[in-house]
């Protein structure tokens, strides 16, 4: 099937992901930041406490590799139902917190575990399934839905939360995150879950790619023992100890330079479409041009965009413009992580050796979430943490070119 065939004859699978996928965890990291002014301004936390919420991500590294290898094992439709009809339930937790900090933290804990079984670590296998030539594009369409959604999203948000109060607009963001998740399982085609482009019938696979026949220790032992897996866990480390800052932070962040909560919620729009522009381009490239430079080259804009943010030049055209080069690289990285778990892995292990990305995803995260409580409690700033994550990013973004170039290298697993 050609490049664009694939795109044309899979359009089902690829609004069904974007939908369930674009409406679930990756849409939560611009929707938290909406919130946070507004409820650290009503219940009195403090912004250093606050921070801490980030920890709360060390709890998914039991839950998604039990979800990756579910979705390996039993699909994506039966994964994603069961996410689908939890996640609005947390929004109804959120709406009735009272200003236990230990509230918002359990539930913020809840949808991280729920939305997982929604997230692209179940959606984007139906990529893996049936895409060769345009899994960057497809990769890129699904990732930008929660982006596109974000631009129009954030800033009625807001204006939501203002006139009407954040109680009744978490209520509003449960009712969307059910309407897609149902939209998206209503589009998956029932009973391919397992073609590939252009197959009229099941994968008949050799027994050693049967997953009915590999066991849970054999598959591990694969992924751990490729050497490919540990450049990538390592490097993806180093870039994203900068999550919190994008996703529960910005709105905090971009207030500390001196701007208002309105003209932050404003900057959000263009941060999101950075992250368009940098996932289809990082898309396009990953599909056309060797992986390991165009992987290092989409990781290391953010470095510039965090060096801006902790210095002083605090004026709304820095700012912008900071908050763009973090964009293009945000929009590749959720592009990176399913592509170089498709480009080098077997598709029988796809969700299982994507589900030990995302552990690690989470755990940078949450230790990025200690660096700036610590940074704002010692210095009251976010400064001090931009600067060091500047440079963990850069160095991060180089250990990729160590990634092997050849495009025909067999697939571990």
């Amino acid at each position: 099937m050609s490049y664009w065939g694939e795109m044309r004859g899979n359009w089902r699978v690829l609004l069904a992901a974007s939908l369930g996928s674009g409406t679930s965890l990756p849409l939560f990291a611009y929707t938290n930041s909406a919130f946070a002014p507004h409820l650290i301004r009503e219940f009195g936390w403090s912004r250093a406490q606050f921070a801490l919420i980030g920890i709360a991500t060390l709890s998914t590294l039991l839950v998604l590799p039990v979800v990756g290898r579910l979705t390996d094992r039993i699909g994506v439709r039966r994964v994603a139902l069961l996410g689908t009809l939890l996640v609005p339930l947390c929004f109804v937790a959120y709406a009735m917190q009272n200003g236990d900090f230990a509230w918002y933290a359990t539930v913020f804990t809840l949808v991280l575990a729920v939305a997982s079984l929604t997230s692209p670590l179940v959606y984007t296998r139906l990529v893996a399934e049936r895409f060769e030539r345009a899994t960057g594009l497809a990769l890129t369409v699904i990732n930008c839905f929660p982006a596109a959604l974000a631009i129009v999203l954030v800033p009625l948000l807001n204006a939501w939360i203002e006139r009407f109060g954040w109680r009744s607009a978490y209520l509003a963001l449960g009712v969307l995150t059910l309407a897609g998740g149902l939209s998206a399982l209503a589009l998956i085609p029932r009973g391919q879950e397992r073609l590939r482009p252009g197959a009229a019938a099941p994968i008949e696979e050799p027994a050693v790619d049967n997953p009915a026949t590999a066991t849970a220790r054999q598959d591990y032992r694969a992924i751990l023992s490729s050497g490919v897996f540990w450049i990538v866990v390592l490097g993806m480390f180093l870039c994203l100890l900068q999550t919190p800052l994008h996703s529960s932070q910005m709105n905090l962040m971009l207030v500390d330079n001196g701007i208002s909560a309105q003209a932050a919620a404003n900057i959000v729009p263009l941060y999101a479409f950075g992250t368009i522009v940098g996932r289809i381009a990082c898309g396009l490239a990953l599909d056309r041009y060797p992986t390991p430079p165009v992987t290092a080259l989409s990781m290391i804009l953010p470095a510039i965009g965090f060096a801006l943010l902790g210095s002083t030049l605090d004026s709304l055209t820095v700012i912008g413009a900071a908050m763009f080069l973090v964009g293009l690289s945000i929009g590749a990285e959720s592009d990176l992580i399913s592509f170089l778990v498709a480009r080098y892995f077997k598709v029988r292990i796809y969700a299982t050796t994507l589900s030990l990305l995302y552990c690690t995803s989470f755990l940078a995260s949450a230790l990025g979430a200690i660096g700036i409580s610590w940074s704002l409690a010692r210095s009251g700033s976010f400064s001090p943490y931009l600067f060091f994550v500047a440079g963990a990013v850069g160095l991060g973004s180089l250990l990729f070119l160590l990634l092997p170039w050849q495009r025909d290298r067999p697939r571990i697993g």
